[in-house]
């Protein structure tokens, strides 16, 4: 399976996952983020170029406050920790239970990863769980929770090992 930057070609219509605010995303506001420069979205396709999976990519700054005790000591004091974030990762309800969804995260993290050795410095990847059960999936991967926020983290060092 191949993953792609979202176009024009790929048939989003039919996508639909269990978490409709991600469903709704993909069919209503992803083209005005990626036009805005405000997030890139890789897909994953089926037949007829029918959208199976998405995901977004994002840059993104934390505060020393939010990062966890054993990472500070990388971060220079008044200094924001440059990171990328994982704004969202859905899968058509289609795709359950097929491994699709763990496809999308190492392929995100794979990206993630290269952008940091290659064009952009970020020490990890972000993510904000939209729900308990997203919290379970990338907590089996390494993400941690942050202090304070919901979001989790998992620094570049771990997806060297991942990947």
């Amino acid at each position: 399976m191949e993953i792609k930057l979202l176009n024009k070609t790929h048939n989003r219509k039919s996508f639909e996952c269990e978490e409709k605010s991600l469903t709704d995303y993909l069919h209503k506001q992803v083209s005005q983020d990626i036009k805005k420069k405000l997030a890139i979205c890789f897909v994953a396709t089926g037949s007829n170029d029918d959208v199976i999976g998405y995901y977004t990519l994002t840059s993104e700054s934390l505060g020393r406050e939010q990062i966890p005790e054993k990472f500070l000591k990388k971060v220079p004091k008044n200094y924001n920790a440059p990171v990328i974030l994982l704004g969202r990762l859905a899968r058509d309800i289609s795709s359950k239970k097929t491994g699709l969804g763990e496809y999308l995260l190492m392929d995100a993290l794979f990206r993630a990863y290269d952008l940091s050795e290659k064009s952009i410095g970020a020490m990890a990847v972000v993510v904000d769980p939209i729900n308990e059960y997203a919290e379970n999936f990338y907590r089996k991967y390494g993400f941690e929770l942050l202090p304070d926020s919901g979001k989790m983290f998992l620094p570049m060092n771990t997806i060297k090992q991942l990947i």
